[in-house]
C-alpha cells in the first residue's frame, strides 16, 4: 500500500507545473560527510590531479536546471559528465550525482553516462597533432561558483603549444531552458592554436550526426557505473558552437568534433543540450531527439 501510494505521489507530482529553478555548488569532501558548500577552491598546478578530484564531493561544481545536471571534473579532464532527472525538479543538494536505490525507487534521477576517453557531454579540449588533449600543465587551477546558475573553471597558466594561456570556462543554465551555456576565454592564445569540441558517441547502439550548420548529435545506450551493469541508460547529446569559431568539423571513433579557434575577442562559444529515456515524459528514441535538436538549434 505504501508503495502504491508513492508511485501516485510522483506520478502526480510530474503533472504539477515546473518549478524554474537552477541551483550551482561546490562541496568538499569529508569523513563526517556534512560536505559543506564553499564559494571557490584553487590547487597549485603540481597538485596530484587525483587529489583534486577526490577533495570534492562529486569530483568537481555541479550545476542544475529542472530537467539534468552537469559537473565539471577537477583534474586535468575537465570533462563534463550528466545527470538526468525523472521528474523536473531542483535535486541535486540531495542526491550528489550519487543516487541510492532508494532514491532511484523514489523517483529521483541519476548519473547517465560513462565518458571514459571520449569529449563527455560538451567538455573542452586542446588540439594537438590531430587528436584532443587535455589541460596538462597549469600553474593554478581554480573553481567558483559565481550565483545560482553560473560555474566557473581556472586556468592558470596553462601551457599549450610551448606559451602560457589563461584559460576561463564558465557553465550557465537558465530557469526555463535546458541549454547549458558556455563561454570559453583565452587570454594568449596565438593565431595557430587550436582548440576542440564536441559530444562523444554511446558506447551501444549509438546513432548520431554534425550538420554543416554548426551542430552536432548523439543517441544511444551505455552503462554509466561499471559496478551496476544492470542499470543501463539512454542518452541524447548534442552541441551547437558559435560559427565564428568553428574551422572545421570531424567525426572520430569516439566523438562528433568541432575544431575551433577563438574569435577577435579572444572567446569560444558553444551550447549543450542533453537528456535521456529516464525522464517520464522525455525523450523515448534516438529520431526523437533528433527531431527535436534540430528544431531547437535552428529556431533559438
Amino acid at each position: 500500500m505504501i508503495k502504491r501510494l508513492l508511485t501516485l505521489l510522483i506520478a502526480f507530482t510530474y503533472l504539477l507545473p515546473i518549478k524554474a529553478e537552477t541551483d550551482a555548488y561546490i562541496k568538499l569532501y569529508d569523513h563526517h560527510n556534512t560536505h559543506p558548500r564553499i564559494e571557490s577552491i584553487t590547487f597549485p598546478g603540481n597538485a596530484n590531479t587525483l587529489d583534486m578530484y577526490n577533495s570534492i564531493y562529486g569530483h568537481g561544481a555541479v550545476i542544475e536546471n529542472p530537467w539534468v545536471a552537469f559537473r565539471v571534473y577537477m583534474d586535468n579532464r575537465q570533462s563534463l559528465d550528466l545527470y538526468v532527472k525523472q521528474t523536473p525538479r531542483k535535486e541535486l543538494d540531495i542526491t550528489g550525482f550519487y543516487t541510492t536505490p532508494d532514491q532511484l525507487a523514489e523517483g529521483y534521477g541519476c548519473d547517465v553516462l560513462w565518458a571514459g576517453q571520449s569529449i563527455g557531454a560538451g567538455s573542452f579540449r586542446g588540439w594537438q597533432n590531430d587528436m584532443p588533449v587535455t589541460i596538462d600543465t597549469v600553474a593554478l587551477r581554480t573553481q567558483s561558483v559565481l550565483n545560482d546558475h553560473s560555474i566557473v573553471m581556472a586556468d592558470k597558466a596553462w601551457r599549450f603549444n610551448s606559451h602560457d594561456i589563461d584559460m576561463t570556462q564558465v557553465y550557465s543554465m537558465k530557469p526555463d531552458a535546458r541549454d547549458l551555456w558556455v563561454e570559453i576565454t583565452l587570454e594568449g592564445a596565438e593565431d595557430a592554436d587550436l582548440f576542440c569540441c564536441g559530444v562523444q558517441k554511446l558506447e551501444k547502439d549509438n546513432r548520431g550526426f554534425i550538420d554543416d550548420r554548426g551542430f552536432a548529435a548523439s543517441w544511444g545506450s551505455n552503462v554509466p557505473d561499471k559496478a551496476r551493469p544492470e542499470i543501463e541508460e539512454q542518452v541524447g547529446l548534442a552541441i551547437e558552437v558559435d560559427s565564428a569559431n568553428i574551422v572545421r568539423s570531424l567525426e572520430t571513433d569516439l566523438n562528433y568534433l568541432f575544431i575551433v579557434r577563438p574569435d577577435n575577442n579572444g572567446k569560444i562559444r558553444y551550447r549543450v543540450l542533453a537528456a535521456g529515456d529516464r525522464e517520464r515524459n522525455g525523450f523515448k528514441s534516438a529520431q526523437n531527439w533528433f527531431d527535436y535538436v534540430t528544431s531547437h538549434f535552428t529556431s533559438n
